[in-house]
């Protein structure tokens, strides 16, 4: 569904510290592609010739690095901050899309009341159930609600869940489990972006581990897990027959490590070359049907060379399966690998 003259707006949403690379994705595959505006940090109102579907036809398959979610708009609405607006995104919604369609709500406006957003989407949703652990497929109403300069404005659109890049409302994969701090998300949603199958008992091999987020997530699937820090993990780490602490840096257990793992997860806050050559250095230990997630910090200007960089050096040991710049992640992106010997 496109407006007149063949012109479809989309809202690309993306992390505000990767807009310029998520929109050179884009670029590559659609060079007429137009930035209308920036609505907030991180979401682009775009116009781009032809349909919403041959927008996203280049990533139906693989995913982008950086591009998190895009989702046609059909209609904007100003809104007035009163209980009319609701009344008015529901009749908008009943006029674009089919009955069963899902409803996802999104604000960039700050909301300090607890809940409020919840409130919304399920007035918008009807019966139609909001919040699944499953996927969701089908039709999509997206709703950005999004600050203008004379208050606010909603931005809605219909689109197939398999055409905005994720299923999910700007690409959030709901947490439906506890996690011990931040950079537990990354983990998780890695595991769940990548399809990482990690088998009961295998031996873990988790760097630069304190305080123990990931270490935990791993314990939790059944792994055996060798956790390198010169900091101390979480009390509850200490006492897990199923942990092995080594209170030394990653590169001091280098010199000692006799164990093949058949995982090795690494968040180093290390410049990103640097812990490429460590994780090369670690290849030894990994089993050559074993995995290993990796974060790359990507903090100077030079984000692309950088990361380049980093690859080329990867690739001595390993193959870069996937790279994702997550929902979970800042100034960083996160690996997917494999053993360059695997078969």
């Amino acid at each position: 569904m496109a407006p007149e003259g063949g012109v479809t707006r989309a809202i690309l949403t993306c992390s505000p510290y990767f807009i310029d690379p998520a929109l050179n994705e884009i670029r590559r595959h659609h060079s007429q592609i137009t930035v209308i505006q920036s609505i907030s940090p991180g979401y682009s109102l775009l116009d781009t010739p032809g349909s919403f579907e041959e927008l996203t036809r280049p990533w139906r398959h693989r995913l982008p690095i950086y591009l998190h979610h895009l989702f046609p708009v059909h209609v904007d609405i100003p809104l007035e901050a009163a209980f009319d607006d609701l009344k008015r995104l529901k009749q908008a919604i009943r006029r674009i899309a089919p009955s069963k369609a899902s409803v996802q709500v999104r604000s960039t406006v700050e909301i300090e009341t607890p809940g409020v957003l919840e409130k919304i989407q399920r007035y918008l949703a009807g019966n139609h159930v909001c919040h699944r652990p499953e996927p969701p497929t089908g039709q999509i109403v997206s709703v950005l609600i999004a600050p203008e300069q004379a208050g606010q404005r909603a931005y809605l659109g219909v689109s197939w869940a398999a055409h905005n890049l994720s299923p999910w409302a700007g690409g959030q994969i709901p947490v439906t489990e506890p996690v011990a701090n931040r950079a537990g998300y990354k983990l998780l949603e890695a595991i769940a972006t990548f399809s990482i199958r990690l088998k009961k008992g295998d031996q873990a091999l988790d760097l630069g581990a304190a305080p123990g987020a990931w270490t935990t997530l791993l314990r939790r699937r059944g792994l055996k897990v060798t956790a390198v820090a010169p900091t101390p993990l979480y009390p509850w780490l200490a006492f897990d027959a199923g942990v092995s602490y080594q209170p030394m840096l990653a590169q001091e257990y280098l010199e000692c490590c006799r164990t093949v793992f058949g995982v090795i997860v690494n968040d180093m806050r290390l410049d990103a070359q640097d812990s490429a050559r460590l994780m090369v250095d670690y290849a030894a230990h990994l089993r050559q049907d074993g995995v290993a997630v990796m974060t790359l910090k990507l903090r100077s200007r030079n984000q692309q060379r950088v990361m380049d960089h980093a690859f080329r050096i990867l690739r001595q040991a390993y193959r870069i399966i996937r790279v994702r710049q997550l929902i979970s992640n800042r100034h960083e992106v996160t690996l997917f690998l494999r053993h360059k010997a695997a078969k």
